[in-house]
This record gives C-alpha cells, structure tokens and sequence, in this order.
C-alpha cells in the first residue's frame, strides 16, 4: 500500500468507537513504523468522554466552552498543536498543512473573538502501530481521500457527512459492518 501522508482517513457509518466515529483524520506521517494523524472535525467540547475525566474546574469550563478546541485523538491529550494551511512559515512538515506550538498564535485562537483563518488548535493525536491501520483499512473501517482545503472550508459538525456524500454513502441508511468478502 502507498503512503496515506497528506490524505484524509474518513471513519465509515458503522465505526462505533467513540473516539473515531465520524472522523475525519489528517494523516500526518505514515512510514515502516507506523501511522500518526490528526482528527480535524470535532471540537473538544463535543467529546464527553474527555472531560470527564478532568478534575480542574477552570480548564474543564474552558473545553466546555470553547468550539476553537479540537480533539486530534486519544494519544498525548496533554500536547497542543496548531493546524493550519502551509504559508511556509513553519518546518516543512507538509505540503498541505503545517503544525506548529506557536504561543502567540495559541494565545490568539483562544481569547480573540476571531480565530485565525484557515487554522485550529488540536489536542492529542491519533496513531497506529506498523500495519495495523492497513488491517483496518482492508477490514473496510476507513475510506481514504486525497487532501482537501475542505478541512477548513466546511464547518467541522458538517465534514463527515459531506466527505462520505461523496462516496455515495449515507450515514442514515448504512447498513452492516466491516469485512472482506
């Protein structure tokens, strides 16, 4: 199987695991050791099984207040990052996207009213160990797609449902789950 490096992982309907249920993941690297992507459509507010957990009030009303937050996946919850489309200002991580740990930039998704354009602040990540994702992906869990700016342009409650659209499913009438025939 080629490199899924710079493609989107969308969750099939029938993913019930309650992290990557419809997700739509960035795959940030993919080599002999295994897999690490981003989940980019669902804001940490969203995700109950996160902030139950959490013993701080103060940070606990921040997640549940804040739609700038993203939830990037179960692993490292405790490390933040930036997405944003590449301006070639970072590291070349990239071609589409790049990450970054700028404070200034965090500080200013968090408190301005306006977060800036084309970018989302992620915590944790998500990441599968050598062949594991290819199992998945053989077993029928996942759909791949080539990178679109869609991860910024279509609002993250609509970006599943519009990515699976456009491999003729339906997230209503899906019915059965994964195999290989």
């Amino acid at each position: 199987m080629k490199s899924l490096k710079n493609k989107l992982l969308i969750s099939m309907p029938n993913m019930v695991d309650s992290y990557f249920a419809k997700s739509v993941i960035f795959i940030c690297e993919d080599d002999k050791n295994g897999t690490m992507g981003i989940i980019v459509n669902k804001p940490i507010s969203q995700m109950k099984i996160i902030s139950s957990g959490i013993k701080n009030k103060i940070f606990e009303d921040i997640l549940n207040e804040s739609e700038k937050i993203y939830f990037g996946g179960p692993v490292n919850l405790n490390e933040a990052c930036i997405v944003r489309k590449n301006t070639g200002e970072a590291d070349d991580f990239s071609e589409k996207i790049e990450l970054s740990t700028d404070l200034d930039l965090i500080q200013k998704i968090l408190f301005s009213d306006k977060t800036p354009k084309d970018t989302k602040l992620i915590f944790g990540h998500a990441s599968w160990d050598r062949d594991q994702l290819k199992d998945e992906i053989e077993r029928g869990d996942w759909l791949i797609q080539n990178y679109s700016d869609s991860i910024f342009n279509i609002p993250p409650k609509d970006l599943w449902k519009k990515l699976i659209h456009m491999f003729g499913l339906d997230n209503y009438s899906f019915i059965g789950a994964s195999g290989i025939s």
